[in-house]
């Protein structure tokens, strides 16, 4: 089946973040789960339009950055709900 859509490649690298947060993860998964998001989404546009494959590294890059960035905000939120706000010493 072919869709035509358009792509929010910020938007995924943050879900793929999400639900690795859910599943706790660690960020050595987060990094293959957003380099296996990447190769998918790169693998179809290929096929459809293989002049834009220059562009590439820049949907990867894109996707690794959001995906890292929001994983990163989800954990400093873990981290700061388990601390103790009077402090521990």
């Amino acid at each position: 089946m072919k869709i035509r859509v358009k792509i929010d490649i910020s938007y995924i690298g943050e879900q793929v973040a999400h639900q690795c947060f859910l599943e706790n993860r660690n960020i050595d998964d987060l990094d293959l789960y957003l380099a296996g998001a990447a190769y998918a989404i790169c693998f179809s546009l290929f096929t459809e339009k293989p002049w834009m494959k220059e562009k590439f590294a820049e949907i990867g890059s894109e996707i690794a950055k959001s995906g890292t960035r929001k994983f990163s905000e989800l954990m400093e939120m873990e981290i700061l709900k388990k601390s103790y706000p009077e402090g521990n010493a």
